[in-house]
């Protein structure tokens, strides 16, 4: 078995959508968020199984299996983690150490040809576009756009001859046999024998993967043929909805800048690096695919769509404003004027006036308020209740508090009305929504991997368990907890393994929780998948983190107390024993905690809280158990 480092098996991973993996074993159902169906793993009448899009997990409620991508091949197919990460890595196209087999060692021959082939053709076309006499036309119309050679030279930019075979002619003069050119999409096979180039009398603008290697082409004509733009078709090497025009070169820019600028087409990418706007990248075509979406996520969260302003420009951008949203994007658009797009905008006005865009670049919230009443009419109650309705999902699902507030305010700004009607409106949609988690314990199930599947949970159990899933969905809300808790703040060993390891992975750029999987054994991966399977509780996690810690720290107490009571009991059998007097302070204190909680005396429960916190930092004997050591 061979060795795949991490980062090649992070990019598989990332190519790899889980909800289209086990839809080829399980018949799915959207169901809000999630996915259900019925389990693979075991034998139901109603389904327990379920695949979070979002988080990249499945998790079984019933028999307790879950894990990521990898893992649900292994259980389904058999196969070791190796095959499983090579078998994506295949469909994905994207090359993994070989092994000595014979099949891995064909997989790698095809995708080092496929590789070859594709950058020739990018040389064939870019030297074509420099010297030859029939691209004079090609040349004119770049220059007329204000694209400079060195701009040409960084993308790479070609043109395809308008003959049928110059292409294949070359790669033929190459040693390299047409089918194989054909595989890569180059060229198509006549009906009657032999085969002809796919693009013809085309400027030519070569595709790269993030890794910097050549995986396609796009071609656009220079007259009124049609299609205007055209592009490789799917190959085991390319695929258009998994790729961004331009990311291989904007990461670094993206890194220093924090943001990244989605665009539609080359020229709009081309024309925003020829003003110096180097963190832009192009869909290949208009609404984004849910895997464009992650790869963007690997490089920044906050996200700016710039599609053109046109009716498809629109639509394209608001469907993709859902889909970022819902992958955990933080989105802002950047409304071009006069219906222009980034490429013509940018000639015409310059870096400067661009960068105003930018800075007053609307929110998903705010430009979605704004289409819809640049449409729609707005002068009856049911009008404004329409366009609410547009705006509440996105609203509900932004994570942060501050988020959601500012979006009400901007709907009460854009429709006239007052704050209070908005909230409520707002707060009946969340009713509707059925979303009432006020700190229910439901969220924690009975049958537990770590736990056992018999033994009931108790009280601290399931609060570490509301508590772990919280800082899973936000690694920041880990600060409250060391703060609070100390060092080590689950008595649960596992519960401590995974909240660790959340905190390490947490410092990448981007955090994907799925990552944390692969430093588990069988067991905690379940248990894993188990939590980031469930939904978040309530709407404020911060205040509910509190509380669950509360509870923990409260069950502390409970156990403290009991064990005290044990000690001084010891010495109160012994022959002229006495018991240690902190011992008996701190028993006695505890108690006074607990009839004050009984009591619901918030202000004494407060002040007896702050004795005990300074009783612990003066005359601390008996660790805790699961909080300092």
């Amino acid at each position: 078995m061979g060795f795949i480092p991490d980062e090649i098996i992070e990019a598989v991973r990332l190519r790899s959508n889980i909800v289209e993996v086990v839809s080829r074993y399980v018949q799915l159902k959207k169901t809000g968020k999630n996915y259900t169906g019925l389990c693979p793993f075991h034998r139901e009448r109603t389904p327990s199984f379920t695949v979070t899009q979002e988080k990249q997990i499945f998790h079984c409620f019933g028999c307790g299996a879950g894990g990521d991508v990898f893992r649900f091949l292994m259980l389904k197919n058999n196969m070791n983690f190796y095959e499983a990460v090579s078998f994506l890595a295949e469909q994905a196209g994207i090359a993994i150490p070989s092994d000595t087999s014979p099949v891995q060692k064909e997989m790698d021959r095809e995708r080092e040809s496929l590789r070859r082939i594709n950058s020739l053709a990018k040389d064939f076309f870019h030297h074509t576009l420099q010297h030859h006499e029939a691209a004079a036309v090609a040349r004119r119309y770049l220059a007329g756009r204000d694209i400079t050679p060195e701009v040409l030279e960084l993308f790479q930019v070609g043109f395809a001859l308008p003959g049928w075979d110059n292409l294949l002619a070359y790669f033929g003069r190459q040693g390299i046999r047409p089918e194989e050119v054909a595989r890569a999409g180059l060229v198509i096979k006549k009906a009657g024998g032999g085969y002809y180039d796919r693009f013809r009398n085309r400027i030519i603008f070569p595709i790269w993967d993030a890794a910097g290697r050549v995986t396609g082409f796009g071609g656009r004509v220079l007259d009124s043929s049609q299609p205007k733009y055209m592009n490789t078709p799917e190959t085991p090497f390319f695929s258009k909805g998994r790729n961004l025009y331009g990311l291989h070169l904007a990461r670094g820019a993206v890194r220093d800048k924090g943001s990244i600028i989605v665009m539609e087409g080359y020229m709009d990418v081309i024309t925003a690096h020829l003003h110096g706007i180097t963190n832009a990248v192009a869909s290949l075509g208009t609404a984004l695919t849910a895997e464009q979406g992650r790869l963007l996520l690997n490089y920044s969260k906050n996200v700016v769509v710039a599609y053109d302003a046109d009716a498809a420009g629109v639509a394209a951008t608001i469907r993709s404003l859902d889909l970022l949203q819902e992958l955990g994007c933080q989105v802002s658009v950047l409304s071009i004027p006069d219906g222009k797009d980034p490429d013509d905008y940018l000639r015409k006005y310059g870096c400067q006036s661009w960068e105003r865009l930018m800075d007053t670049a609307p929110s998903l919230i705010e430009y979605k308020l704004r289409q819809a009443t640049s449409t729609l009419k707005v002068k009856t109650v049911s009008d404004k209740l329409n366009i609410i309705n547009q705006v509440f999902p996105n609203i509900y699902g932004l994570k942060s508090e501050v988020e959601k507030e500012e979006g009400l305010k901007a709907v009460a700004r854009e429709l006239n009305l007052s704050w209070e009607t908005v909230a409520g409106e707002y707060k009946r949609y969340k009713t509707n929504k059925g979303k009432k988690w006020t700190f229910s314990d439901n969220i924690v199930k009975t049958k537990h991997t770590i736990v056992g599947n018999k033994e009931r949970m108790d009280a601290r159990s399931k609060a570490e368990t509301v508590v772990l899933q919280l800082v899973l969905d936000n690694p920041e809300l880990g600060k409250i907890i060391l703060d609070k808790m100390g060092q080590a703040p689950f008595k649960n060993k596992t519960y401590l393994k995974i909240f660790e390891r959340c905190l390490e992975v947490a410092k990448r750029p981007l955090y994907q929780p799925v990552e944390i999987i692969k430093d588990l054994e069988d067991e905690e991966r379940s248990l894993l998948s188990y939590l980031l399977a469930q939904e978040i509780p309530g709407d404020d996690p911060v205040q509910i983190m509190n509380i669950y810690l509360e509870s923990i720290n409260r069950c502390y107490r409970q156990e403290r107390r009991k064990n005290l009571l044990q000690e001084i009991s010891k010495h109160e059998n012994m022959e002229n024993g006495l018991p240690d007097h902190d011992l008996l302070r701190e028993y006695m204190l505890l108690q006074r905690i607990e009839d004050a909680e009984i009591a619901g005396d918030q202000g004494k429960i407060d002040q007896l809280l702050e004795e005990y916190r300074q009783f612990e930092s003066n005359i601390w004997k008996y660790p805790r158990e699961g909080i300092d050591g």
